[in-house]
C-alpha cells in the first residue's frame, strides 16, 4: 500500500523538490486533482505556511484527503525532502494513537494492537505536486488556528506539544464537507472517520488472510466501536 504525500507549489518550491506533478484527466486543470484514500493509496495534502508575516519559522500543515485528520511539523531549520517524508512516516501515527487516547474511542489495549498491525504494513511513500482544493479550506483552517495561537501565546515556533495539542483538538471537532460523488452534506469527526478507515482494511486484510494455514493475528474491532462510529 502506497502512502502519497501531495506537497503545494509553496511547498515544492520551499523544498526545492522539483516533484512532479500528480497526473489528471484529459481536459482537467493540472495539479489540482482530488485526492482520496483507498485500498491502494494513503493520502496527504500538505501545506506550509508562515507563522508570522514573512517569518523564518513556518510549519507544515498536513491533512489526509478522507478524514481530514490534521497535523503539523514545525520547520525552524531548513528541511530536505527525505528529512520530511522519515518525519511524515511515523508522525501521523504518533498524532493518531494520542488522538485515540484522548478521546478514549477504543480501549488503550486495542490502540496499541492497531500501531502493532500498522508496523506489518509496507508503506513506501510516494511524494508528489498537487493541490487538492476541497481540501485547501480545512487547511486554511487550521493555518489560523495556528497563527492565532502563537500571537496569543507569545511564541515564534510552534512547540511540540502545542502542535500535539492543537492537532488532538482539531482532530475531535466537528467536520463538514460536500460529497462530490452524492452531492450531499457530510457531517464527521476526523479521528472516527480515519479510524473507520484503517478498521475496513484492516479486517478485509484479515478476512482474506484468514485461512486454516494462515497465522496472521491482525485486530478485529469490536461491534461496540463501530456502533459508536456510526452514532456519533
Amino acid at each position: 500500500m502506497k502512502i502519497q504525500f501531495c506537497a503545494s507549489n509553496a511547498l515544492n518550491k520551499y523544498l526545492k523538490a522539483d516533484l512532479s506533478r500528480l497526473p489528471h484527466e484529459p481536459g482537467k486543470q493540472a495539479g489540482v486533482n482530488t485526492l482520496i484514500s483507498d485500498s491502494n493509496c494513503f493520502n496527504w495534502q500538505l501545506q506550509i505556511i508562515d507563522n508570522s508575516y514573512k517569518s523564518r519559522e513556518k510549519t507544515i500543515i498536513v491533512c489526509e484527503a478522507n478524514s481530514r485528520f490534521t497535523f503539523f511539523i514545525p520547520v525552524s531549520l531548513k528541511l530536505t525532502q527525505e528529512e520530511l517524508t522519515q518525519s511524515l512516516a511515523y508522525e501521523w501515527q504518533l498524532i493518531m494513537a494520542q488522538t485515540l487516547e484522548v478521546y478514549q474511542l477504543i480501549p488503550r489495549s486495542d490502540i496499541a494492537v492497531l500501531l502493532s498491525d500498522l508496523s506489518n504494513i509496507e508503506f513506501p511513500p510516494h511524494c508528489v505536486k498537487n493541490t487538492d482544493l476541497s481540501i485547501s479550506g480545512h487547511i486554511s483552517d487550521a493555518a489560523m488556528w495556528v497563527t492565532q495561537t502563537l500571537e496569543e501565546e507569545g511564541f515564534y515556533e510552534l512547540p511540540n506539544k502545542l502542535a500535539i495539542e492543537l492537532a488532538v483538538y482539531l482532530n475531535t471537532q466537528p467536520k463538514r464537507i460536500t460529497n462530490k460523488v452524492t452531492g450531499r452534506k457530510e457531517k464527521f469527526i476526523p479521528i472516527e472517520r480515519l479510524l473507520s478507515y484503517w478498521q475496513s482494511l484492516i479486517n478485509e486484510k484479515q478476512r482474506v488472510e484468514d485461512s486454516p494455514n494462515s497465522k496472521t493475528n491482525l485486530i478485529k474491532f469490536p461491534q461496540a466501536c463501530e456502533m459508536k462510529c456510526r452514532k456519533k
